[in-house]
């Protein structure tokens, strides 16, 4: 009943913020200007460091120069497969309810760090990628394809081969089940591909959204492994869909405090990857979204 009452009052909270002019601070949208001008002051003030993204033989690995991994909750690659191999990838780690590592964040891979997205699956025994993005956007190439099509012969990243078992359509996403080898190793790896997420602005559908990381934690419940979660950029659907996930676990453990707050929660991600929810737009789908999972809560506990 406790829980009910901060979900109630949550609830109300939120109406207000609605209702309020876009000029007041506590509307959605004045929040949202409040983070990006703390992430500025971040930026400008070189906050947190991101030396090893800057570093001259890692620039290119990075899909866009402003989005970069912060040093001190970098994915940092420690299983090699060649000389070549380095410990970078623009990816990050973002705590979650259950693990400080409970997803890694990261850019859609680029045709030079195949191999890098690869190590860094296996090395950290991802059983579930989500991706939020399609390989094309708006006629720009926003993702590299890292798996073949069901009827076509194994994608080849040298050392990793990856197969095709299955693919079906969830309707807004696709559910993959891919296989891995390395070397005589073979690991299942379940992709979600959500699909119908416009160029610009955010999906209509909350339940598919919902569906899709509901059938995420049916793989990948809360173990030592990290759940990838890529877009193109790695921070703005990528955040979102980090967000929605933890709130939704907090919810199911009845965690849900007094001063629960979005406003803190996408800050305190913000912290550990720039731009996580980059847009406006984002921001209150967040918000949308949260709402209808606690309205759903109360409903089916009929409080």
């Amino acid at each position: 009943e406790h829980q009910a009452w901060i979900l109630r009052r949550f609830l109300t909270q939120v109406e207000g913020q609605e209702a309020a002019d876009e000029e007041e601070p506590h509307s959605i949208v004045g929040e949202f200007a409040r983070l990006k001008s703390q992430s500025n002051k971040f930026r400008n003030e070189k906050t947190y460091s991101s030396k090893a993204a800057e570093k001259q033989e890692n620039v290119k690995k990075n899909r866009y120069k402003d989005i970069v991994p912060f040093d001190h909750s970098r994915v940092k690659l420690n299983f090699i497969t060649s000389r070549n191999d380095s410990d970078y990838i623009n990816a990050s780690f973002i705590r979650g309810v259950f693990s400080s590592t409970e997803y890694i964040a990261t850019q859609g891979p680029l045709p030079h760090t195949l191999l890098d997205f690869f190590r860094m699956l296996w090395e950290y025994n991802a059983e579930v990628v989500i991706m939020a993005c399609r390989e094309f956007e708006m006629g720009k190439r926003k993702c590299e394809r890292y798996w073949p099509q069901t009827q076509e012969p194994p994608f080849v990243c040298e050392p990793f081969t990856v197969y095709c078992l299955s693919e079906e359509s969830r309707g807004d996403y696709l559910a993959r089940t891919l296989q891995v080898t390395y070397k005589n190793c073979s690991r299942t790896l379940k992709q979600l591909h959500y699909v119908t997420w416009p160029d610009h602005g955010v999906p209509e559908s909350i339940p598919s959204i919902l569906q899709m990381l509901e059938e995420m934690r049916s793989y990948q419940s809360y173990g030592d492994a990290s759940i990838c979660i890529h877009c193109s950029a790695g921070c703005g659907r990528t955040g979102v869909l980090c967000v929605i996930d933890y709130t939704w676990n907090l919810l199911k453990e009845q965690m849900i405090t007094p001063d629960f707050n979005i406003y803190d929660l996408v800050q305190d991600m913000r912290k550990q990857r720039p731009s996580l929810v980059q847009t406006k737009e984002q921001y209150e789908l967040v918000y949308r979204t949260v709402k209808l999972l606690f309205e759903r809560h109360l409903q089916s506990a009929d409080i």
